[in-house]
């Protein structure tokens, strides 16, 4: 099939405007009303904004700058300036092209299907929700908006069950298969909920689960109830998925750091999908974007297949007695623990050790002996990773604290875990050597 849309000759200036996104159905219809003419060239490029928290949404301004003559748009291409979460610091703008979204969901429509009906659930004012419009519009897709997206209410499976049933009473008339992305949480209280959600889940042909790494059991039990659920990887900086399944996009670039591909190397992503830079930030630009590729902030490896496994984050990596270890890496052996449905690593800062860590653990069965599974734990983390990467503390918690983004909140978490730990609610790690 075809592009249902072509690109028009563009001014030599474009105006950016900022979009607030309110909670529900009118803020993803708002985005939806403006990204065409944005997409087209025929209208401003557009900048979309959360509605709160207000400390964030300043943030966020400040750093796009929108309808500021002082600081035109860097370039008349840039479709839309897409802000990325800002958990641990301070959001960044990032510059995203028509060519670039767009061939993103050319590629993507390549490998799953042009032809489909979208659930809207995830923050449009976020990449992950806000490609879901884009894939839509390119294609001339409809779609069909879940009443709890951006915050509106509490997302459920009553709730996303009864969205599923509209896709599928307006496809039985147009034949279009359904497609729906969703980060690992939504999925978790749907499989919880027991057959509302998972006939909901069964009913599309396409479940992208990103955002946050999906755990390995979680993976398990939707493939057994043969829900079609793709691992999706990427960022504001590739326009979103760029990496389905360990397999790039076609237009997508994945290389590694090492000069061995089978070693684990800092993850690097070239090609049609990449952002043009960030907004007034060319410092950022000149450490980020070089040779034409973003230099994430992600450890993987490449297999024989040559599919991308991610292992963890640069930025995640501690030094534990002088040995360095990726926090990413231990959750993800955490995660293969059947009895485990999220768990999220952070470091505390140790006086002997320089930074310890310690983990937070969701189980998937409220009975089961939290002291035999923390053997297990450290066991296994121990053998695959060595003593340094131990959490030496294991907390069990009922969830762990979220942005809207589906991403852990770490700061948070690492402000909880200092908390606990000075409260006497957690043991200091560095008693546990």
């Amino acid at each position: 099939m075809t592009q249902r849309h072509t690109m028009n000759d563009l001014p030599d200036a474009r105006r950016l405007i900022a979009v607030p996104v309110s909670p529900g159905m009118s803020g993803v219809l708002k985005i939806a009303s403006v990204l065409g003419p944005a997409l087209s060239g025929t209208g401003p490029a557009i900048a979309p904004i959360p509605s709160a928290p207000a400390a964030l949404v300043e943030k966020i301004l400040d750093a796009i700058r929108p309808d500021d003559e002082q600081f035109p748009l860097e370039s008349p291409e840039i479709a839309v300036v897409c802000s990325t979460s800002g958990s641990t610091g301070n959001p960044r703008a990032v510059l995203l092209s028509q060519d670039a979204l767009v061939s993103s969901a050319q590629s993507f429509g390549a490998r799953y299907g042009v032809e489909a009906r979208w659930v809207v659930a995830m923050p449009v004012h976020h990449i992950a929700g806000l490609m879901v419009l884009v894939r839509s519009w390119v294609h001339g897709n409809p779609f069909e908006i879940d009443p709890s997206v951006g915050g509106a209410r509490p997302f459920s499976a009553a709730t996303f069950a009864a969205t599923t049933q509209l896709a599928i009473r307006a496809s039985a008339v147009d034949g279009l298969p359904l497609m729906v992305s969703l980060v690992p949480t939504q999925i978790a209280r749907l499989l919880d909920a027991g057959s509302v959600g998972i006939e909901a889940l069964r009913a599309y042909s396409v479940v992208l689960s990103g955002a946050a790494a999906t755990p390995q059991p979680m993976l398990d039990a939707l493939r057994s109830h043969g829900i079609a659920v793709v691992v999706s990887y990427g960022m504001s900086e590739t326009c979103g998925g760029c990496v389905f399944d360990g397999l790039a996009l076609s237009g997508v670039n994945i290389s590694l750091s090492t000069k061995d591909a089978a070693d684990p190397g800092r993850i690097s992503i070239s090609g049609s999908t990449l952002a043009s830079g960030y907004r007034l930030r060319p410092d950022l630009d000149a450490v980020s974007f070089i040779d034409s590729a973003l230099q994430t902030h992600d450890v993987g490896r490449l297999d024989q297949a040559g599919l991308l496994h991610v292992l963890g984050r640069l930025d995640d990596v501690i030094m534990v007695g002088g040995v360095s270890v990726a926090l990413g890496a231990v959750e993800s052996i955490i995660r293969h623990h059947p009895d485990i449905s999220d768990v999220a690593v952070v470091d505390v800062v140790d006086d002997l050790w320089g930074a310890l860590p310690i983990a937070y653990v969701v189980t998937s069965n409220t009975s089961v002996d939290q002291v035999k599974l923390s053997e297990q734990i450290k066991s296994a983390v121990a053998q695959q990773i060595g003593r340094a990467g131990t959490p030496r503390s294991i907390a069990y918690v009922n969830q762990l604290p979220m942005l809207d983004s589906g991403k852990v909140d770490r700061l948070s978490l690492r402000l909880q875990a200092a908390s606990d730990i000075a409260q006497g609610r957690l043991e200091h790690p560095g008693l546990a050597q």
